[in-house]
């Protein structure tokens, strides 16, 4: 399943706000009674179009979710290629004023995997997993003046049914958790949804290129998301004035590093021969925190660096 909104007019995603009749695509609405939320399909420059959510309305927690109709994911999931037991659901998201965020994968009416942006009076971005024996498990934390507005994030979460685990991963931000399912479910996820919640007057929150695939087995870069192959790196001087030196002891080559800010924006790429030593030059770098996205050929290894 692929879905961009390319091919629809602007306007209502569905009209239907009350989750009765399914729209464009298949796709439901649902928002409180008498709640003015609404879901619109807008063109946006260099996108094409996007889903947004908005309010004019003013209840304390105004909301609106949007997800397939019921049977749809089932139906695709039940037609995978045999062996294919990773779900991989991928999103974009947009989030600016006081908003909550939400992409999840559902069993049966539950969000069972989610992930969730928070710039309410919790600054945080949050993996919650029902059935990991954990919930709201805190994977940033943000000020007002640090959370990641206005910034298009790519998000990526997978449910491994054979492992029974689930993954979480925002690469641009360097955000990654994995948790382990400890509940039995005796058929996979049947629905999607991305929806947006506690909305003010002004907020907004945008989808785009939403997309399900039934993977034999959780990618590479995903595993090594998760510190093995960054544990390896040293880095020094770490703070540094003008130049980073870059090593490991393992022979791993380095073929890129791209250069992150605080709130996930990237700043530059630097391109080397499959060098296992290397320098970076970080003199034109503002004083902050940024985090160095070092591309091998064992992986990626993420690594924090402070310019003085």
């Amino acid at each position: 399943m692929s879905e961009d909104f390319n091919s629809y007019p602007a306007g209502h995603l569905n009209t239907d706000y009350i989750n009765n009749t399914p729209g464009q695509g298949g796709w439901v609405t649902e928002r409180h009674a008498n709640a003015a939320a609404t879901v619109m399909v807008t063109p946006e420059t260099g996108r094409g179009n996007v889903i947004s959510f908005t309010t004019n309305g003013n209840f304390s927690n105004e909301y609106v979710i949007v997800k397939q109709n019921i049977g749809v994911i089932t139906a695709l999931w039940n037609n995978r290629t045999a062996g294919n037991n990773v779900l991989k659901f991928e999103y974009e998201v947009f989030g600016t004023g006081i908003f909550i965020a939400e992409g999840s994968i559902l069993h049966n009416t539950i969000n069972f995997i989610t992930l969730c942006f928070k710039s309410t009076s919790a600054y945080r971005i949050e993996a919650r997993t029902v059935g990991s024996g954990v919930t709201n498990q805190t994977l940033q934390s943000y000020t007002s003046s640090t959370f990641p507005y206005n910034t298009w994030h790519k998000i990526e979460l997978f449910y491994d049914y054979t492992a029974k685990k689930a993954y979480y991963y925002i690469p641009n931000l360097n955000l990654f958790k994995v948790d382990n399912i400890v509940s039995a479910i005796t058929n996979l996820q049947d629905n999607i949804s991305v929806h947006g919640s506690s909305l003010k007057i002004g907020s907004v929150v945008k989808y785009d290129n939403i997309k399900l695939t039934a993977l034999p087995s959780v990618p590479p870069y995903i595993l090594s998301a998760n510190e093995l192959v960054s544990a390896k790196f040293n880095m020094y001087p770490n703070p540094a004035t003008n130049v980073v030196n870059i090593t490991n002891n393992e022979n791993m080559l380095v073929e890129e590093v791209t250069v992150y800010d605080s709130t996930g924006k990237q700043l530059t790429t630097q391109n080397y021969n499959n060098e296992n030593q290397i320098q970076l030059n970080v003199e034109n770098l503002a004083s902050g925190t940024y985090m160095l996205h070092i591309q091998t050929n064992a992986g990626l290894a993420v690594k924090k660096l402070v310019k003085k």
